[in-house]
């Protein structure tokens, strides 16, 4: 089994969000599980997931990993009636803002870094002019509200910030 990670109680996230999975076990397991267990099922998983064009939240990857560990211990240990207890992976997520969903893993996708123009295919699109009231466009919070965008968003284009010509 990996090495277990215990966090700081006092971490605080005033910007973004901050996600963590990782492995949390006890001496009593590690010798039952052998090693890098967590890490094989948390690949595995990943390989699984890499196929599929939907995204995996951390949250449901840690929800996938919770449920299997039951099967790890049993395959591991068919020959004994079953063991009282096992170790669960650990998860948390910190962030300022509370609406923040948690962090999304999708595969890379082989395009281009610089795409020469918005798709204008026969699609549904939104168009969405938003005006400022700060002469400082603070892009950390952008980002943030930009992660709230709806799953069925397929390409997303941002022009600016620009000034209007008149004032």
């Amino acid at each position: 089994m990996d090495a277990a990670f215990y966090p700081c109680s006092r971490i605080l996230r005033k910007q973004g969000v901050m996600e963590i999975l990782g492995a949390s076990i006890s001496e009593d397991h590690a010798a039952s599980l052998g090693r890098c267990t967590f890490t094989r099922a948390l690949a595995e998983q990943l390989r699984i997931r890499a196929g599929r064009a939907k995204p995996l939240s951390v949250a449901e990857l840690h929800a996938i990993l919770l449920s299997a560990y039951p099967k790890l211990v049993q395959d591991r240990h068919s020959e004994a009636e079953g063991m009282l207890s096992f170790p669960t992976p650990f998860h948390m997520m910190v962030s300022g803002n509370s609406r923040l969903p948690s962090v999304f893993l999708s595969p890379m996708h082989q395009h281009s870094a610089h795409r020469s123009s918005f798709s204008f295919d026969s699609m549904p699109q939104i168009s969405l002019n938003v005006r400022l009231t700060d002469e400082n466009v603070d892009i950390d919070s952008w980002n943030e509200w930009l992660r709230l965008i709806p799953e069925t968003a397929r390409d997303v284009r941002v022009d600016g910030p620009f000034r209007t010509p008149f004032r």
